[in-house]
């Protein structure tokens, strides 16, 4: 299983980088949309839909990648992050308030409010100055804290995250994430010079980039969490090793709105 789980890593990674640097707007965004709608897909089992249903809410989620080219960013960026803080809610009282979500309707609609703000959040950052790095450090920040948090919750993790969620995220896992992943990011940023950390936008770029981290992690979990309420262990079987799509970018889904919302407001330059 581990060695599936690097031989899909090492063949994954190089094509998420490629085609951020390699690929054009209208191309990039047809790769993610080609990507979330086989997350979409994978969703819909965890909605509670099975054979031809799956497919069906595959393709209306096509449909709201369409409409929210056609709005303001902030339209669909802004509800997307106050979904998360609604999840966060959600995971912590977890199972006491399923109650909310248990119906196909509402999970299919969680599904609409989890993809299409991830796929907003990735095309605005692929339009941005310093484009390209932008999409990079958020991988980076992703990809620090998994690798953090795995070391540090080996070493020290014995205070539980979640048990009712995720039993094997710990505490000390999140520490060790926030901690690796923002000192990740402060390297590349100082490789290319900006933003000035000595200044006061640095620190809030600092702070940005921990609670980016945090919102990642809440992604895994609210993944998770319905994962469990559905009893399944893995969202398919598409990426051998790593279980299915929704399963590796479970993360990327939480953080990109909220990573793409913080520069429009920070102001990158």
């Amino acid at each position: 299983m581990l060695k599936q789980r690097i031989i899909t890593a090492l063949i994954l990674a190089p094509i998420a980088i490629g085609c951020v640097f390699f690929l054009p707007l209208l191309q990039f965004s047809a790769f993610l949309i080609i990507v979330l709608s086989l997350a979409a897909w994978e969703w819909a089992k965890l909605a509670g839909f099975e054979g031809e249903h799956r497919v069906i809410y595959a393709v209306v989620s096509l449909m709201f990648y369409g409409a929210a080219t056609l709005v303001d960013p902030m339209f669909i960026l802004v509800p997307g992050v106050l979904w998360w803080l609604c999840a966060f809610v959600l995971v912590i009282n977890y199972p006491s308030l399923t109650h909310f979500w248990s119906s196909k309707i509402a999970r299919s609609i969680i599904g609409i409010f989890m993809l299409v703000p991830g796929y907003v959040g990735l095309v605005e950052l692929k339009q941005s100055a310093d484009s390209e790095f932008l999409i990079l450090l958020l991988f980076f920040l992703i990809w620090g804290a998994d690798i953090g948090a795995y070391f540090s919750g080996r070493a020290f993790g014995k205070t539980k995250l979640a048990p009712k969620v995720s039993p094997g995220k710990s505490w000390a896992g999140v520490y060790g994430g926030i901690v690796f992943a923002t000192l990740l990011a402060i390297a590349m940023c100082l490789w290319i010079g900006k933003p000035d950390f000595m200044s006061a936008r640095g620190l809030v770029f600092v702070l940005g980039c921990v609670a980016i981290v945090i919102v990642s992690v809440l992604g895994d979990l609210v993944e998770s969490m319905f994962k469990r309420h559905r009893g399944i262990k893995d969202s398919s079987a598409l990426l051998p090793g790593h279980g299915g799509i929704l399963d590796r970018i479970d993360s990327l889904l939480s953080a990109a709105p909220t990573f793409a919302l913080f520069i429009l407001i920070y102001g990158w330059y």
